[in-house]
């Protein structure tokens, strides 16, 4: 398929005027501010500091390119990004997936003659994190209820029910849960009553541990936090609002936090404490970071109402943090920098987040009665990193990801989450896409009575399906499983067939959803909750028993190559001392088996669309055979799991990304559809035969490939530019203010050390460097305030230090001669003076 030309921007768009609606606190509950002592958002100032001319000679030593901090964003939040080149997005604190509910966005953009029409969206949408949305094991046949629990069980009666407790979902009363480890949270009512009955219930067994009742609950936060739970009280009478901290273990509200607000929201982010609420009197949101024994113990601020805010009613709260960015959406748009409360952009309408990567805020126009905004997508360090000619709509929920994959739009298409520009386009699914789920390298398009997969790099259409009603609730990495009514069912990734279902039971006219819990998932409905344990082996990986079975005979066991290529899937990525490591399970696609021969093989490997390696392999010396579903041997079981697990080695040279350039993990892809891709040139294996059970050490390239995309030379600048993106918030956090041994700055056409320096001899020295030392970070100089020059990239070891002393003390004992290695101060604000210590 040929991916259709993005859309053009707009040149002249009539604008749908955005009334914006008040927000509406409850009628029994005055709201005043939350802090004892308010304090108003001071002005972001903005940067003075000019860029320095580049420099007409290179030294004969590593450059030291220093240049002042780019300026931050101030007043309307107008101001550069931290660049414009492509790259990952920075990488957010996400654990193994990064996901967020099935929610309606916050806004409704239409192309169509290249007219964008803004619609104020309905005030009770939201999108919400929630937990891990990839099951620990697999469902390769239908599971059955390991326990179940009715809603009678934790308040009595015929017409009692459960809902998520979760902050913001209360008010709605969408079904849901707040899983804790084996533990999950749920709310419950009988209908006569609007008091609340929390329970805690043990996952492992369906026991209710422990009930605790709040008569006029406003929600509980997302996580625990120091084994408490934190739940809103908003109180009977005006000003009473509370925070009571409830123990997990027991249900006791151990301590309680008086609040003189409405609160709207409490949020746990690490070791963290958020709490929002809405100012009345002062027509101001107000939100206070803190811990437990003190809520508001980091800081306290209070953001006044804007006037062209278009968010939601006082009943619909949402809140999330984005890496060092929280976002709120209720009353007011607040988005600010998590360190201080600053905002980091201001004269927002509307905000939210976008799957742990980045937030949505759209810009008052400057004519309010034009209702005009500007989307803007502010990553999670903070910084403005694309103005996009459409807004982006979030996932329903995204599972094994690249950080890099694109963001999709309400116009049909997806859009760099970067830049902002349009990757590919299909009108075709224009306001189709808000219950879209991405796993891996697939999106799945749920759409009326058709569910459509897509390829997320191109948008080419993988696979169509007929399915009316169908959801993507949670994923094991094989299948996608959905609860359309009152059905259990799982639908293969590959093509979207069904693979099984089950009825649920009791029938749940509201229907429920799915909350991952151990290896399984619990499924959380209005009328009753039930366990599933997974049917197959552990998500991504074979089962223990199947790669011995049949081992005893395989000496006589031998395959021959299959005329298809087998399917490659790494399971591990690590490095070695001087490579990146990809350990991949290799299955054959013959019954009979196959094998591997070649002296020519090249495998390829992608995420999200960017280049991560490419390399030739000989295989020749000892090939690699891959048990078939009629075949025994090591990896087989006899009844057909036609796989073997194979490590190979590419040097540097050969690779451009390391594990930790974006999400930190070295898990791969776990299974068909995950977020590393494979390309693999067998080269030719014509009539040849191995036998089975041979183990074949980790093979190491004999050359290297070029890139699936684009040239080496291109795929070396988006990886240093994804990988300084990965690095900056740890900078900030590990190596901000401290003394750093600084070991090469370089940049293209730079001569030095011999030779004329380019992007790919930069990313070789640098990977080179990241393999041979601990912690080793990159940086673009202009992200800095401590370099002379924009335009380098700069790498630095990790060990910090007080004093310039002990820096190059390190550079002495590593080894390391003074034109490879000196004392330099790592800030975002320091002056270039003072912050270069030569040996």
């Amino acid at each position: 398929m040929t991916t259709p030309p993005p859309p053009p921007p707009p040149q002249e768009r009539p604008v749908i005027p955005l009334t914006k609606r008040a927000e509406k606190p409850r009628q029994t509950t005055p709201v005043v501010s939350l802090s004892k002592s308010p304090r108003t958002t001071p002005e972001t100032p903005s940067s003075t500091t000019d860029t320095p001319p580049a420099p007409p000679v290179a030294p004969n030593r590593p450059l030291t390119p220093e240049e002042p901090a780019p300026a931050p964003l101030a007043g309307s939040g107008d101001a550069p990004a931290s660049s414009t080149e492509p790259g990952s997005a920075p990488r957010s604190g996400r654990r193994r997936v990064v996901l967020l509910s099935a929610a309606v966005a916050a806004v409704v953009v239409a192309l169509a003659a290249a007219v964008v029409v803004v619609v104020r969206p309905d005030f009770g949408s939201q999108t919400t994190t929630v937990a891990d949305t990839l099951t620990g094991g697999t469902f390769p046949t239908a599971p059955t209820a390991a326990w179940s629990l009715e809603p009678s069980t934790v308040v009595p009666g015929s017409d009692s029910y459960f809902f998520n407790p979760l902050f913001g979902e209360q008010d709605y009363e969408r079904p849901g849960a707040i899983v804790d480890g084996e533990r999950a949270f749920v709310a419950a009512r009988d209908g006569s009553t609007r008091s609340t009955t929390i329970a805690a219930v043990d996952a492992t067994d369906g026991t209710v541990e422990w009930t605790h009742v709040i008569d006029n609950f406003g929600g509980c936060a997302n996580a625990t936090l120091d084994g408490r739970l934190p739940c809103i009280d908003r109180g009977s009478t005006p000003g009473s609002s509370s925070v009571q901290f409830l123990d997990a273990s027991t249900g006791a509200a151990d301590s309680t936090h008086e609040v003189a607000a409405y609160v709207g929201a409490v949020y746990v982010s690490g070791s963290d404490l958020y709490v929002s609420g809405w100012d009345q009197n002062a027509e101001a949101s107000v939100i206070s970071k803190g811990t437990v024994d003190d809520p508001t113990a980091s800081w306290s601020r209070s953001y006044p109402d804007d006037r062209c805010s278009v968010t939601g009613s006082g009943d619909s709260n949402t809140f999330d943090v984005v890496g060092d960015v929280l976002v709120k959406n209720s009353g007011t748009s607040v988005v600010a920098n998590t360190a201080d409360g600053d905002l980091v952009i201001s004269n927002t309408g509307y905000s939210y987040p976008m799957g742990g990567r980045a937030v949505m805020a759209s810009r008052c126009p400057d004519n309010p009665s034009s209702g005009e905004f500007t989307p803007a997508i502010v990553s999670s360090d903070g910084l403005t990193t694309a103005t996009p000619q459409d807004f982006p709509v979030d996932y329903a929920f995204v599972a094994d990801a690249d950080p890099s994959a694109p963001f999709l739009y309400r116009g049909g298409g997806a859009l760099d989450p970067v830049t902002g520009d349009f990757r590919w386009a299909r009108p075709d699914l224009a306001d189709k896409t808000s219950e879209a789920a991405m796993i891996g390298s697939t999106i799945i398009v749920p759409s009326g009575d058709v569910t459509e997969a897509l390829d997320v790099a191109t948008g080419d259409t993988l696979w169509t399906a007929p399915r009316y009603g169908a959801t993507v609730d949670a994923t094991d990495g094989r299948a996608f499983l959905s609860t359309a009514g009152s059905t259990l069912a799982a639908f293969s990734l590959a093509d979207g067939s069904e693979l099984w279902s089950v009825p649920l039971y009791p029938l749940d006219e509201r229907g429920g959803t799915l909350e991952p819990v151990g290896d399984g998932f619990l499924y959380v409905g209005s009328g009753v909750l039930h366990r599933f344990d997974p049917t197959g082996p552990p998500a991504g990986a074979i089962a223990a028993g199947d790669a011995d079975a049949g081992s005893s005979d395989s000496s006589d066991s031998y395959v021959t190559a299959c005329g298809t290529p087998p399917t490659v899937t790494p399971t591990e990525v690590t490095t070695d001392s001087g490579a990146l490591v990809v350990t991949m399970e290799v299955r054959a696609t013959c019954p009979a088996g196959d094998v591997l021969s070649s002296d020519a093989m090249r495998l390829s490997i992608t995420r999200g669309g960017a280049n991560v390696a490419s390399a030739v392999f000989d295989m020749s010396e000892a090939p690699l055979a891959i048990p078939g579903a009629d075949t025994t041997g090591s990896g087989s079981s006899g009844g057909g799991n036609s796989s073997v697990q194979q490590s190979f080695r590419f040097p540097v040279g050969s690779f451009w990304l390391p594990p930790d350039s974006s999400t930190g993990s070295t898990r791969g892809s776990t299974s068909a559809g995950t977020r590393y891709v494979v390309d693999c040139d067998r080269g030719s294996s014509s009539g040849a035969r191995a036998q089975l059970g041979t183990a074949v050490e980790p093979v190491t390239a004999s050359a290297p490939a070029e890139p699936v995309t684009g040239t080496s030379e291109t795929a070396a600048f988006d990886a240093l530019r994804a990988i300084a993106n990965a690095d900056r918030p740890i900078i900030l956090r590990n190596l901000g203010e401290r003394w750093v041994p600084q070991l090469s700055s370089k940049k293209p056409g730079l001569v030095a050390d011999g030779m004329t320096w380019n992007n790919s001899s930069t990313l070789a020295e640098h990977l080179d460097l990241r393999l041979r030392y601990p912690n080793v970070k990159l940086m673009w100089s202009g992200e800095w305030s401590v370099f002379s020059f924009s335009d380098f990239w700069v790498t630095a070891a990790g060990a910090t230090f007080s004093d310039p002393a002990g820096a190059n003390r390190w550079c002495d004992q590593n080894g390391l001669d003074a034109d490879h290695c000196f004392a330099k101060l790592i800030s975002a604000t320091h002056p270039i003076a003072g912050s270069t210590a030569s040996r």
